[in-house]
């Protein structure tokens, strides 16, 4: 109940803005390498909220259904139920929270990185790739400098689209 109460907390908050400002309130100037832990740690740290209470609500559903009662009933205990039973039929929504993540999570990096916040400089970000594109009067000298943009969409969408398809 503790842990779900702080899920609704996490769920409650702007997530985008906590994360913009819990990574401006760390150190800035440190080695790209750091940057690049520290950013996706929190990742890591603020994200798993919604994919938390999805995986609960289904672990809630498979703990009241009569396979989980009948192997109760034959002996098994917490932690054979859980490896044996639980986590199996968990596999499919663990999976799809997941793939439903990633994209999530490039979307918020790129987002850090345009401002600065995310993966520091000389090493490759989407966000410091589009950083280029602020400029209107380069942008239409060099029209190729859309390419990231036109890549970030196309990855994005193709994770939306692989999700589709694992649905149907």
């Amino acid at each position: 109940m503790l842990v779900m109460s702080v899920t609704d907390l996490f769920l409650a908050l702007p997530w985008l803005f906590l994360l913009i400002t819990v990574r401006a309130l760390l150190p800035l100037n440190v080695a790209p390498l750091t940057s690049v832990v520290i950013t996706f740690a929190l990742l890591g740290c603020l994200g798993w909220a919604g994919a938390a209470r999805v995986v609960c609500a289904d672990t809630r559903r498979l703990c009241a259904s009569d396979f989980v009662l009948q192997a109760r009933a034959s002996g098994s205990n917490g932690f054979r139920l859980l490896a044996r039973h639980l986590v199996p039929n968990l596999k499919p929504i663990l999976l799809a929270q997941f793939w439903i993540s990633i994209p999530i999570f490039i979307l918020s990096e790129t987002n850090l990185s345009i401002l600065g916040l995310g993966v520091a400089e000389p090493l490759p970000s989407w966000g410091s790739l589009l950083r280029e594109l602020e400029s209107f009067s380069i942008v239409s000298a060099k029209p190729w400098q859309f390419a990231p943009l036109v890549l970030l969409i196309a990855t994005v969408s193709c994770f939306h689209v692989a999700m589709q398809r694992e649905e149907a």
